[in-house]
């Protein structure tokens, strides 16, 4: 994924390298370590290290490549006193008999060489960082959580964390074995990072870390442990660094003593469930363009989240989002530097929603005069600071409530009256049928299904007219000021007004006897055989006590499979469903890959770890449909798994079929019709998910050194992303769509949807050809744009976000990016790449918070009218928006 540099992450990593010492490590005299000895195979009831293991990588040469590795078998003990480093970064890095897996300067990608390396209860002192290839699970024992500590003498040459990501090249000039913003596919889950044996300051001064997770789309750290030495003004331990990449979520961590708990910095992210005890700084924010934090609980540090920048007249945090949050007993509770004259403008805009600073004096604080720009002891519903667009009477000028006032929860707020200016376009809409003629819930298709759309602000809604009088609001300055809380429907909210959020199950405390593989009962796996019926029958017979299990594998499928509304799934390392054949090669008749429930179901569902791929064009593919309801809140979800299409071995997608060279639309390299579909009954949770069509090759021969991004670059045709019809609940949590042909994410006549940091990218071959000469024809049964308000071709690009015919949609944090015209950059330099990203039709409670733009005209249309330009809203990368409200 080839993103632009902005200047400030060349300026952050040069002041990061420079703290980079090479020199001998200072010797240390060890502490009294009292973990108790581990026998080298102590039992465990968790079922990841007592399953039978046949999962096997499907497109790796050597069919006895290893996928799972407990560090036991390579030598660690765990015992708390023997140095394990050199058995773990033995377990971690052996490979197949083509070389090593990838790693150092010849490999950017693979996704033939995945491991799971696994660490059982004990303790396991090291000297020397553990460095995570690509494609690299670490995963502990959940039941008893297994701990990785720094020796007192641990080695600091050229080294960064006890952990890490993305390592430096020595002598390499600031390079990385992996480029950042490419660092795919990686798990930290369930450890314990211990550095209270370490000392509190490197021995050339330098930081001392816990883990350097320098990472971008599909990875995730989960139920993770820092504990670090109590804090004194001296110290230097950081539980995470992150100097930048381009990440999507994080979730359950502790911060345990320390100078900063978090120091982080990327394009985008989300966390969720971060606790912080006893550190000097919780939270360190040195550069970002959004980022989104739900449920921080911040306890007795001095401060709890800094957004400030004191070395630079520009800001260096491009936004941030802090919700249903507690910082309590804290000194201060967020520092910031924003001001009346603020460079660039919509630098560091900020966004507070629910948010409790009991025993806090200071909610906010202004760096550099020391004022409290916010009093605390007090729970603040909501207050910004940034540029917004909201109708007159929704901006409150009051700076805080009084204290120990509650002044609100997320249900409770009145609707102002509307004022701005009115765009009165009359929407001309596609009426629905009266019968429902296909289990899909939508008319089975002809001639009279796929009619053109009138122009683009048509929505397909009931049989109707929609005349627009929507009230457009003119941006205003929001100056650190309380504003009205977003008044979200409850089937969003827990009973104490927070979002609803849930964790991804690991089966604690189920036995092993209750999954079942599906290698065992018959598939195979190997990325040629149908594996279809195998599926099939698994879905019909399992039972609902039991969890189907799908061993690291690639599985052939050519119809449909339906998956029964009370199921769980869990996969070893992303196994791959490749959906392929001539089952799904007619995009005026799509059939779904997988479907979730029928229409009308309601159950359980839980998927997770899983990947699901295209094996060669399949342009009448709709990847998943998702049909069935919640029974409980939240009880039909996904984790941690992913949407791959092309760019990967198997999948004859990739550079020698589909090469940048040709400016045309090929077929060979159309690939599905739609990656997800949530229908109109339908309820999802939806958390770390990333539905990437590949835009550049991970499988390419390694080669030292690396090939440039063009080099590997690639063009597929993907006709849609994520398209929501749900009536709710729908909760999307870091999840990202990039680089179909018409949109990456549409939200069409639904409502109660929820979206936590979503990020997208335009096509980067658009547009040459344009959208509408990319393979796939606009179909009003699917309320597609048909861009026929477009003059240029800049305007028939990839929407970012539509919204049509829908009420209560929130979005918290979003990165809508247009990187590219036909591969050039040039249009960077102006701003220009796109004319519009988001669209919006037809739609009232419409509320998008701190969203940032890349090279595109209009950031948001209201109703085919520019509403939000990009030039008003300039932020040191791209464009920021505190909030946009549409009654």
């Amino acid at each position: 994924m080839v993103r632009s540099t902005s200047p400030i992450m060349l300026i952050q990593l040069l002041l990061f390298l420079s703290s980079l010492a090479l020199g001998a490590p200072r010797p240390y005299v060890n502490s009294e370590d009292t973990t108790p000895a581990l026998d080298k195979r102590q039992s465990s009831s968790y079922w990841m290290e007592t399953i039978t293991r046949q999962g096997q990588a499907a497109y790796n040469p050597d069919k006895s490549y290893k996928i799972f590795r407990n560090v036991k078998d390579y030598g660690a003990t765990g015992d708390g006193n023997t140095d394990d480093s050199a058995a773990i970064n033995r377990a971690i890095r052996e490979g197949d008999n083509l070389g090593d897996r990838c790693g150092g300067d010849a490999c950017d990608s693979s996704t033939i060489t995945p491991a799971i390396v696994y660490f059982p209860a004990g303790t396991y002192k090291i000297s020397n960082p553990l460095i995570m290839y690509y494609y690299t699970q670490m995963i502990g024992d959940a039941n008893s959580m297994p701990r990785i500590q720094g020796s007192a003498d641990f080695n600091f040459t050229g080294n960064l964390a006890l952990l890490d990501a993305d390592p430096y090249i020595p002598n390499g000039n600031g390079a990385n074995w992996f480029t950042n913003q490419n660092n795919f596919y990686r798990q930290i889950r369930n450890l314990v990072i211990d550095m209270t044996l370490m000392p509190e300051v490197g021995p050339f001064g330098q930081e001392v870390n816990g883990i350097h997770w320098q990472v971008a789309q599909a990875c995730s750290m989960q139920n993770v442990v820092f504990d670090m030495k109590a804090p004194t003004p001296t110290s230097k331990q950081r539980g995470i660094m992150m100097e930048n990449g381009s990440g999507m979520f994080m979730s359950d961590v502790v911060f345990n003593g320390g100078n900063v708990g978090a120091y982080l910095g990327s394009q985008q992210f989300a966390t969720r469930n971060f606790t912080f005890n006893n550190c000097n700084t919780a939270i360190e924010v040195h550069w970002n363009w959004l980022w989104t934090f739900k449920s921080l609980n911040i306890q007795n540090c001095k401060t709890g989240v800094n957004i400030s920048t004191t070395n630079s007249v520009n800001e260096t945090v491009g936004s941030a989002i802090i919700m249903d949050s507690k910082i309590q007993n804290t000194g201060v509770g967020v520092v910031t530097s924003w001001g009346a004259n603020t460079q660039p403008e919509a630098g560091s805009t900020f966004f507070i929603h629910n948010v409790d600073f009991s025993n806090t004096n200071i909610a906010v604080q202004d760096v550099r005069s020391g004022n409290t720009v916010l009093p605390g002891n007090a729970k603040i519903a909501a207050w910004g600071q940034g540029n917004a667009y909201i109708p007159s009477g929704a901006s409150q000028p009051a700076k805080r409530a009084p204290q120990g006032v509650d002044i609100g929860s997320s249900q409770i707020v009145a609707e102002p009256s509307c004022s701005g200016t009115v765009s009165t376009t009359t929407v001309t809409v596609s009426p629905l049928p009266a019968t429902i003629s296909s289990v899909s819930g939508r008319p089975s298709p002809s001639s009279n299904s796929t009619q053109p759309r009138p122009n683009s602000s048509s929505v397909t809604i009931a049989a109707t007219q929609c005349t627009s009088s929507a009230v457009i609001p003119t941006q205003s300055r929001v100056s650190q000021q309380n504003m009205n809380q977003a008044p979200m429907p409850s089937s969003l909210l827990t009973p104490d007004g927070s979002v609803f959020e849930r964790s991804k199950p690991q089966y604690v405390g189920v036995p092993q006897e209750n999954f079942v593989s599906i290698k065992s009962l018959g598939a195979k796996g190997d990325g040629t055989t149908d594996d279809s019926d195998i599926i099939q029958q698994a879905m019909n017979q399992i039972a609902t006590d039991k969890i189907l299990y799908f061993d690291h594998g690639a599985y052939v499928i050519t119809k449909t499979i339906e998956v029964p509304p009370n199921i769980r799934i869990v996969g070893e390392i992303w196994p791959m469903i490749m959906i392929s054949g001539p089952f799904f090669q007619d995009q005026n008749n799509p059939q779904p890959g997988f479907r979730i429930g029928k229409q009308g179901d309601s159950g359980n569902v839980e998927i997770s770890d899983m990947m699901f791929e295209t094996k060669g064009p399949v342009p009448g593919a709709i990847m998943m449909q998702w049909n069935v309801q919640e029974t409980t809140q939240g009880s039909c979800g996904m984790w941690d798994t992913h949407f791959r299409v092309g760019g990967s071995a198997g999948t004859d997608l990739q550079k020698p079929q589909c090469p940048i060279t040709n400016k045309e639309f090929r077929s060979e390299c159309a690939a599905s019709f739609m990656m997800m579909h949530v229908s109109q009954q339908a309820s999802a949770y939806f958390e770390n998910t990333w539905f990437w069509v590949a835009d550049h090759d991970l499988d390419l021969a390694r080669v030292s050194p690396r090939p440039a991004a063009n080099e590997t670059q690639i063009t597929l045709f993907n006709g849609r992303g994520v398209f929501i019809e749900s009536q709710g609940p729908v909760w999307l949590w870091g999840t990202s769509s990039e680089h179909s042909v018409l949109y990456n994410y549409q939200i069409a006549n639904a409502k109660n949807v929820f979206m936590a940091s979503i990020q997208t990218e335009t096509a980067y071959y658009q547009s040459a050809p344009n959208a509408l000469e990319s393979g796939f024809t606009p179909n009003a049964v699917y309320s597609d744009p048909d861009f026929a308000n477009c003059t240029d071709d800049k305007c028939k690009k990839t929407w970012g976000l539509r919204i049509l015919d829908s009420t209560d949609i929130y979005m918290f944090g979003g990165g809508l990016y247009s990187f590219f015209d036909d591969y050039k950059q040039d249009c960077l330099d102006t701003e220009s790449c796109q004319t519009s990203m988001i669209d919006l039709q037809c739609s009232s409670n419409v509320f998008l918070y701190g969203f940032v733009t890349r090279a595109t005209t209009n950031q948001l249309d209201v109703n085919g009218q520019p509403a939000v330009l990009e030039a008003d809203n300039t932020n040191l990368f791209g464009s920021t928006v505190l909030l946009y409200q549409q009654q």
